[in-house]
C-alpha cells in the first residue's frame, strides 16, 4: 500500500507559541491547511483574537480546528501553567515556539543589556521553560516533536549584530541538547533558522519594496522569502520522523553572499 503523506498530519493537535503574527502565523496557516487542530498561544488577548478571527475567516470549513491560549512566555509559571493543561486535556502531538520580543541591532558601546537581557528571556528562556513543562507533564505524545526557532545570524553575523547573533547560536545548540533531553519521551526537538522574510500580511509599503528588492540581489533564489515559505520547514520537522537535533537554515542562500 502506497504511503499516504497528505493525511500524516490530519488531526494531529499542534500549539504554535508565537502564532498571533509574522511566522508562527503561516504556521498556523500551514498546520491547519493539512487538517491539524491548531492552537494559538500569544502573550495578549488582542493580538490571539485579531489571529481567530483570521484563520476562521481564511478556513470556514475548519473552524472547529482553530482555538486559542494566552500565555507570557517571560514568566515560567504562566508557560507551565499553559502546558500542564495541554497535559491534562490529552497532551498534543507537537508545539512549535515561535515567539520573539525584537531584533537587537547596534553599535557594541552603546549596547543596552537590561534590554537584551529582556530578548534572551522570550527567544532562549521561553524556549527552555517550555522544553521543561513538556519533559515535566509529558505533554507531547511520544513520536511528537518540539519545533524551535533560531536565526541566521548565528551562522552568519552581520556588523552590530553580535548580541543577536548570539542569542540565535544559543538557540541552535538548545535544539541539539534538547533532542537528546527528551528523547526517552518519544519527542524529537529541531530548529528552523530563518533568514530575512517578508510577511505575507504585511501592508507592503514602497520603502519595504524597495528594501526587498535589493536585498533580493544577494540571494541565491532571486527573491525574498515568505514567512509561508519558512511554514513548510515547520511542516517537514513534524512529519520527518527520523529527523531530530537538526538545524534547517531558511535564508534562500543568503549564506553563500559576499554581501
Amino acid at each position: 500500500m502506497a504511503p499516504n503523506y497528505p493525511e500524516r498530519l490530519r488531526n494531529q493537535k499542534v500549539v504554535v507559541i508565537g502564532g498571533s503574527r509574522g511566522i508562527g502565523l503561516a504556521v498556523a496557516e500551514a498546520f491547519i491547511s493539512f487538517g491539524s487542530h491548531v492552537v494559538v498561544v500569544s502573550s495578549t488577548q488582542t493580538s490571539l483574537d485579531a489571529a481567530i478571527t483570521l484563520l476562521k475567516s481564511e478556513f470556514p470549513s475548519s473552524t472547529e480546528y482553530i482555538g486559542g491560549r494566552t500565555a507570557n512566555v517571560k514568566d515560567e509559571a504562566s508557560v507551565s501553567s499553559l502546558i500542564e493543561s495541554l497535559a491534562s486535556e490529552g497532551g498534543v502531538d507537537h508545539i512549535v515556539y515561535t515567539a520573539v520580543d525584537k531584533r537587537i541591532r547596534g553599535n557594541i558601546v552603546n549596547e543596552d543589556i537590561e534590554k537584551d537581557k529582556e530578548l534572551f528571556g522570550v527567544k532562549f528562556w521561553g524556549q527552555v521553560s517550555v522544553a521543561k513543562a513538556i519533559a515535566k507533564y509529558k505533554a507531547i505524545k511520544s513520536g511528537g516533536s518540539y519545533t524551535i526557532t533560531g536565526g541566521s545570524l548565528s551562522l552568519k553575523p552581520k556588523p552590530e549584530t553580535a548580541v543577536g547573533a548570539a542569542i540565535n547560536g544559543a538557540v541552535n545548540s538548545l535544539a541539539k541538547g534538547l533532542a537528546v533531553d527528551l528523547a526517552p519521551l518519544g519527542v524529537r526537538v529541531n530548529a528552523v533558522i530563518p533568514g530575512f522574510v517578508r510577511d505575507v500580511h504585511e501592508k507592503l509599503t514602497p520603502e519595504r519594496e524597495a528594501l526587498y528588492q535589493r536585498l533580493s540581489k544577494g540571494l541565491l533564489t532571486g527573491s525574498v522569502g515568505t514567512t509561508e515559505d519558512i511554514a513548510e520547514t515547520y511542516l517537514y520537522f513534524a512529519r520527518a520522523k527520523y529527523t531530530t537535533g537538526t538545524l534547517a537554515l531558511v535564508d534562500g542562500g543568503a549564506i553563500f553572499s559576499s554581501a
